[in-house]
């Protein structure tokens, strides 16, 4: 098992903050992992931070995080965690 840990919490612009990342963003990322060997992706989306009552913008990031998650699983077989 080989993994990357992705932080998706810093404010930096795009393409520098994995918050902003698009679904094609992820796509590109985690098929450049897996030609490496990686086949475990551990994802920290700051689930603890987000109000009870979600935000526009974080549920539309966990609506693609969900996306991500379900193509990592089926086209790449790979595992994903979420810290």
């Amino acid at each position: 098992m080989l993994g990357m840990y992705v932080h998706t919490h810093w404010s930096y612009s795009h393409p520098y903050a994995a918050r902003s990342w698009t679904f094609e963003d992820w796509r590109h990322y985690l098929t450049g992992l897996r030609s490496l060997g990686y086949d475990l992706v551990m994802i920290w989306p700051l689930l603890d931070l987000m109000p009870a009552e979600l935000t526009p913008s974080d549920e539309a990031f966990l609506t693609k995080i969900s996306r991500v998650i379900d193509w990592a699983h089926s086209e790449l077989q790979m595992k994903v965690a979420i810290t």
